[in-house]
């Protein structure tokens, strides 16, 4: 009889598992939606009630991150930086941006302009802000590096139109 009863338990616990993950998946879907319709404070709202009840999850934290961005809320997303643990290429260049946009006393570490540097290879947008973050005079060299750079762009983009055109 134990048995059973603890068989009946198990299959209600993994279908309150289940109902759980739809739930946090039906959220998940509003939030993106809401935050690609340009409800910015609507997400950050919810999102700061979810951070006061759990953590925050990867996907979240990046909204959050997104949304301080965008409403200009410097502190806090200055704040928020030094607490995600995964940096991805997106946040690196949203953390970048803020730090020449906001007019805030930043200290940028060492390992974060590495980061940075880790996307001069693969990201224009990486260069030019590495440029803007240095104010300082490039060298000739530096200037070469990164005009080479702009035609290894180039030639990747004329390479994906040419096998794009001959997908057709």
């Amino acid at each position: 009889m134990n048995g059973k009863w603890l068989y009946v338990v198990l299959v209600f616990s993994i279908l309150n598992c289940l109902k759980n993950s739809e739930s946090e998946k039906k959220n998940s879907k509003i939030l993106r939606d809401a935050f690609h319709n340009g409800q910015l404070s609507f997400v950050q709202t919810i999102l700061q009630e979810i951070k006061e009840e759990r953590e925050l999850t990867e996907e979240e934290s990046l909204f959050y991150f997104k949304t301080l961005f965008y409403s200009g809320k410097w502190k806090e997303f200055f704040s928020l930086w030094t607490q995600i643990n995964t940096k991805t290429p997106e946040i690196v260049l949203l953390y970048f941006k803020a730090v020449l946009i906001s007019k805030q006393p930043v200290l940028v570490s060492t390992e974060d302009e590495k980061k940075l540097l880790d996307l001069l290879p693969i990201s224009p947008e990486a260069c030019l802000l590495y440029l803007k973050y240095q104010k300082k005079g490039t060298s000739s060299k530096q200037k070469k590096l990164f005009l080479a750079q702009g035609k290894l762009f180039q030639t990747h983009i004329d390479r994906l139109g040419i096998e794009l055109g001959e997908m057709k």
